[in-house]
């Protein structure tokens, strides 16, 4: 039994996708990832009644069953059942829509996989967060708040975190009251709608050095920014500053990283197709479909999902987001600071 809830075959498999991470990161994978895959997933198909109603036993990682994510606010997907001890993280939703849920019987996976791909990406990055978000403390449904928490921790010795955002309101005073005490540089942590509003708003400049960190979509009912201006306009009033995006969802245990002007990058423990939205057959390289994702960190929860969201696969698996699939609802993290306007 590892120290982390899972017993049986579910804690070997545990210990097989932490070994997976860890070499992988190392560039020297532990097994192949379609084994693990396969593994990970017969697992699941005989712990969740929902992935079991599902036709055929594949024979290849990229024939495994997908779920679609709108699927998580109606039913309890994955292998956690009703009663049982888990971690709860919960969607922010769409516009005019339900919750879905992620259980997991602990972070353990999900903390080692968003660290060690954050740090392989932003080796230089600052462990003094400031987020735009909720406080995890306050909000321990947030996926994104849990994830940015972790890293203040990822250096030693390990740095501090402040929180900004409460009940769906940016505080601009103490936002800036805390950038302005500064003394070294920061990782700032926002959605895009919450990093729009704060540069509305007289935000104080950042240390030389920071990072600005900017996840969820770009596009609402109150605000509307391209993303090159949303961009500028952060360079230019927040000060000379390293910019990435990240990629992420509640039903995921892994991110992706990018830039404004580079794909996003998924971890070797994290693999994306582009499919037809209709069939559900991947396509070619380069070519523009539904995004679905393959997480081997999701041994709680499913292992493939189907998103609404629309982006290219390139050829080293990095993805280039379009945004969502034409009819979708807006979704994700954004949403929380975007629906306070309205009321």
């Amino acid at each position: 039994m590892t120290p982390h809830g899972w017993t049986g075959t579910a804690a070997v498999l545990a210990d097989r996708i932490a070994a997976f991470i860890d070499a992988s990161l190392a560039d020297e994978p532990t097994e192949d990832f379609g084994a693990l895959a396969l593994d990970v997933h017969a697992w699941q198909r005989q712990n969740d009644p929902i992935l079991a109603k599902l036709a055929g036993v594949p024979s290849s990682w990229r024939d495994i069953p997908a779920v679609s994510v709108e699927l998580f606010k109606h039913v309890r997907v994955g292998t956690i059942g009703r009663g049982l001890e888990s971690v709860e993280f919960l969607t922010s939703g769409t516009t005019g829509g339900g919750r879905g849920a992620h259980f997991m019987r602990s972070t353990w996976l999900y903390d080692k996989a968003a660290v060690g791909w954050a740090r392989k990406q932003l080796p230089e990055a600052p462990s003094d967060v400031v987020a735009l978000l909720e406080d995890p403390i306050l909000a321990s449904e947030s996926s994104l708040s849990h994830m940015v928490d972790l890293f203040k921790t990822w250096t030693t010795p390990a740095g501090e975190a402040s929180w900004h955002v409460y009940l769906g309101r940016l505080n601009h005073q103490r936002l800036n009251e805390r950038i302005k005490s500064a003394d070294r540089p920061l990782f700032v942590a926002t959605t895009a709608f919450a990093l729009a509003e704060w540069l509305e708003a007289e935000p104080a400049r950042l240390p030389s050095g920071s990072y600005l960190m900017v996840t969820g979509g770009l596009k609402g009912r109150s605000h509307s920014f391209e993303g090159d201006t949303l961009y500028a306009l952060a360079r230019e009033r927040l000060g000379p500053l390293t910019l990435v995006t990240e990629y992420g969802m509640t039903e995921l245990s892994s991110q992706l990283w990018g830039t404004p002007d580079q794909p996003y990058a998924p971890p070797p423990w994290l693999r994306v197709l582009a499919v037809d939205p209709h069939t559900g057959s991947a396509r070619p390289a380069g070519s523009r479909g539904q995004l679905r994702f393959l997480d081997l960190a999701n041994l709680d929860g499913t292992l493939v999902i189907d998103t609404l969201d629309e982006g290219t696969v390139h050829e080293d698996g990095r993805v280039t987001l379009h945004g969502r699939l034409a009819g979708s609802p807006a979704r994700g993290c954004s949403l929380s600071i975007e629906e306070s306007w309205d009321r």
